[in-house]
């Protein structure tokens, strides 16, 4: 696959071969709120190598597919699908992805006064690192990141704050509450949710989840409600969601394709599309500069 070649900022890097992007300013003093800088999702070339020994702005990345290797502080750690990590000012850095994997990740660079405390709340100050579970929910809150911060009207700076502010608080691991609660539930329940992120293309009820995962349906719904995850049956439709939007940026597929993949209608497919989105699949992806079915034309080109 080409590499995408375009004029970028200089923090950002070159050597990616698809991204979807977004760029709302970094003028002016500090707000004393929050401020997303850039932000955006990318599918890396197959000699990523970004090897910083400071970064202008604090910064989250995570991964969704792929492989690689991460080295914060000195410190190393495999990077692979729900790898979420943290750097900023002052926080060498070094993130290679596995020729033979690529890294497909999320990012957000952001400041404001709000921002360091926001980190910390969530136990993620800058040069942290850990791998979530809950790794569609996670996709889900970067893609409308994402989505929200690409359209260009007079809310999105205020709107990709609000994103990012509930993207931070969902992230934020596990409290002192959690970890005195049963136990038991919270492992059935990160089975369950494990299953639905290995199995999605799978399965299609939230019934063949709980009797895969040898729990009753309605035991199933009551375990996600108590822990805040949204229902079985919506995270399941995320997961397949997401991966159809992923399916759709290889420029490649037709509609009605990727809904026979997932083995859906195509008109049901469009509709929940839209419902996860925001958008149908045809703007989603005209959105990204091509007609359904088009070979992908250059994205505007992030690390």
């Amino acid at each position: 696959m080409p590499r995408i070649v375009c004029e970028e900022p200089s923090y950002i890097s070159r050597q990616v071969v698809d991204a979807r992007r977004f760029y709302l300013g970094s003028g002016g003093p500090a707000p004393a709120g929050l401020a997303v800088i850039c932000g955006g999702w990318e599918r890396v070339a197959a000699d990523y190598v970004v090897h910083r020994a400071t970064f202008p702005w604090l910064a989250i990345e995570f991964v969704m597919a792929g492989r690689g290797r991460l080295t914060l502080r000195g410190r190393s750690y495999e990077l692979g699908r729900g790898s979420l990590f943290t750097y900023g000012p002052g926080v060498p850095h070094r993130i290679e992805s596995d020729a033979r994997n690529l890294l497909s990740k999320y990012y957000v660079n952001f400041r404001g006064r709000q921002a360091a405390d926001l980190l910390a709340a969530a136990a993620m100050n800058p040069g942290s690192h850990c791998v979530r579970a809950d790794a569609t929910e996670l996709a889900s809150l970067f893609e409308m990141l994402v989505n929200d911060g690409m359209r260009h009207r007079p809310q999105t700076e205020m709107i990709a704050s609000l994103q990012l502010q509930l993207l931070l608080l969902k992230s934020g691991r596990t409290t002192e509450a959690d970890r005195t609660a049963d136990r038991g539930a919270r492992q059935t329940l990160q089975n369950c949710l494990n299953f639905i992120d290995r199995n999605f293309l799978e399965v299609s009820t939230a019934e063949e989840v709980a009797s895969a995962c040898r729990v009753t349906p309605v035991h199933l719904a009551r375990l996600f409600k108590r822990f805040g995850h949204a229902s079985p049956y919506g995270h399941l439709v995320r997961a397949k969601m997401i991966h159809a939007a992923t399916l759709f940026d290889s420029g490649r597929l037709l509609v009605h394709e990727v809904a026979g993949r997932l083995g859906m209608d195509p008109f049901h497919f469009s509709r929940v599309f839209k419902r996860v989105h925001g958008v149908s699949p045809a703007a989603f992806i005209r959105r990204h500069g091509r007609a359904a079915g088009a070979p992908a034309e250059p994205a505007r080109a992030n690390a």
